[in-house]
């Protein structure tokens, strides 16, 4: 019984970092409306064993535990023994609780303010750096101020050239299907996905993993969006919903200006030994995203926003790399994305444009009782 219950645990928790979204808060959104409008509840009151951060309010646990983890640059197991994660019989659970006393002792000092966090000092170690680090051997100690500052393009210049460096309007615009098929990592879990799109807005998503932890399926029917894994067929609602809407929209990572009500060229960074344009803009929901285009090939390298959490902002990212030609378009062949502390990498093996596709494909499963 224990084992099977591990099992479905862990499905779960692969199937939302593949899915990219928490299954766990829409089910606690869904019993949340069915309950009479009330104080919401605290982490005290709704889960087993919480000892110091009693007073967070319990739809805060999930998105607070994914910033420690990724603070710390583990996983849930390091510090809980998944399926009972109220049991104390981890070491580190017993010195997270008195990190968190410690960094709520010393925010009293900026008037409660959450100023200090996890990531301030473990910067995604499980022991944070106690010496000041040395300055690297690859550049000056100072940095020349000498020349003159290029001028930036503008964002219309930006934008129009990855359009074209991605094969142009007019040939994105022929293509209204696609399907993509390829290999998953999910936080050291390898597996295979399949992913089918229609335009303007429907995606199916197939994941499959090792046993036992077996098949995921995500899916946006152009209203709404759906998710089957080994304990049923669930539908999404609140934030995950509004992620997988976003990432639905057909051609969404080429076709930008649209999904923003600003956008503004911010600066020119080097990253990795490639210089980058950036790109800030505040989408219609009003988060405000980190565009980086890179100067050389015009492409569109990664996108970058924060969940703020009730310690901290939360990074998510997508980056795109490994471009090729496909048809008349060149597109990634690798996309490595980060949601709430979990990683997972695409590798794609082929892209298939044009294919016929039935809308039922996308159609949430009947469940039958």
């Amino acid at each position: 019984m224990e084992a099977g219950r591990k099992r479905v645990w862990l499905s779960l928790v692969l199937g939302l970092s593949f899915c990219s979204i928490s299954l766990i808060v829409t089910a606690g959104r869904r019993a949340a409306a069915q309950q009479p409008q009330q104080t919401p509840k605290t982490a005290e009151q709704v889960f087993k064993n919480i000892q110091v951060i009693k007073s967070m309010p319990a739809g805060q646990l999930q998105s607070t535990m994914s910033f420690m983890s990724a603070s710390l640059g583990v996983d849930c197991t390091y510090c809980h023994t998944p399926p009972a994660m109220e049991k104390d019989d981890k070491p580190t659970k017993q010195t997270a609780r008195r990190m968190l006393s410690m960094v709520a002792e010393i925010n009293k000092n900026f008037g409660d303010q959450r100023i200090v966090n996890c990531a301030t000092c473990h910067r995604g170690k499980t022991k944070p750096v106690a010496a000041p680090p040395l300055p690297s051997l690859s550049s000056p100690f100072v940095a020349s101020t000498t020349g003159t500052q290029e001028a930036l393009p503008t964002i219309d210049a930006i934008l129009n050239g990855y359009l074209q460096a991605v094969g142009g309007e007019k040939a994105l615009d022929k293509i209204t299907t696609r399907m993509r098929t390829g290999f998953v990592d999910v936080q050291g879990q390898h597996g295979t996905f399949e992913l089918y799109e229609g335009s303007p807005n429907k995606s199916l998503l197939i994941g499959s993993l090792p046993a036992p932890l077996g098949s995921v399926q995500q899916a946006f029917d152009g209203t709404r969006g759906w998710v089957k894994n080994q304990s049923g067929v669930f539908d999404m609602s609140g934030s995950g919903l509004e992620q997988v809407k976003r990432e639905a929209v057909f051609w969404g990572d080429v076709k930008l200006k649209e999904q923003f009500k600003s956008l503004t060229v911010s600066g020119r960074e080097r990253v990795d030994g490639r210089d980058l344009y950036l790109v800030s803009g505040t989408r219609t929901d009003g988060q405000v995203e980190r565009l980086f285009f890179d100067v050389q090939s015009k492409l569109l390298v990664r996108r970058y926003w924060a969940s703020p959490t009730y310690f901290g902002d939360l990074p998510n990212a997508t980056d795109y790399d490994d471009y090729r030609k496909v048809g008349s378009l060149r597109l990634p062949f690798l996309i490595r994305k980060l949601r709430n502390g979990t990683s997972f990498v695409q590798t794609i093996s082929e892209y298939k444009l044009n294919v016929k596709l039935d809308d039922e494909q996308f159609k949430k499963p009947l469940v039958k009782k």
